[in-house]
């Protein structure tokens, strides 16, 4: 019995850092890369995109950070679909929607929050405008990606699924 305990206390020992530096399943992340696109294309555009639900599920933090564009940030959005598949937008990060115009530049970055009000659909995916309840469904299951537009790749130029950070 003296041994079970120990052994025990030991396990207890070695679990707790893993336990302290455990991420929250609501941070997320996505690589965007122009080989990601549907088609894919072929440019130095790449970005990454970091966010977080807040713990009620009233809003996600963002942040985008993009460079090598071939022309400026002109939208940029949060869509539902799988990796290989194209789908609608849902949320605006910059360029739409109540969410600022992005920067007229090739490289740089962008911070904000997305709300309800923000979420702009699709409906005939199942997200009614205004459901961030829903949209947040679609993240949590892996069926989102982050895509950066501009003139010369109107349908995007990089795209990366959003992903639990872990």
């Amino acid at each position: 019995m003296k041994y079970g305990i120990v052994v025990a206390l030991i396990c207890a020992l070695f679990a707790l850092p893993a336990v302290a530096n455990e991420k929250k399943a609501d941070d997320l992340r996505a690589h965007l890369r122009a080989i990601n696109e549907i088609p894919s294309i072929i440019t130095d555009a790449s970005g990454e995109f970091r966010a977080e639900i807040s713990d009620d599920e009233t809003s996600i933090a963002f942040e985008l950070s993009f460079e090598n564009l071939s022309a400026n940030l002109a939208a940029s959005h949060i869509h539902i679909g799988e990796r290989f598949a194209n789908g609608g937008v849902s949320a605006f990060l910059c360029g739409g929607d109540a969410q600022p115009a992005c920067p007229a530049a090739t490289s740089g970055s962008i911070s904000g929050t997305i709300t309800a009000a923000n979420v702009v659909g699709p409906a005939a995916q199942g997200v009614p405008a205004g459901n961030l309840a829903k949209l947040i469904r679609a993240i949590r299951a892996g069926v989102t990606y982050a895509n950066m537009h501009n003139a010369t790749f109107p349908a995007g130029e990089a795209r990366g699924q959003i992903r639990a950070d872990d």
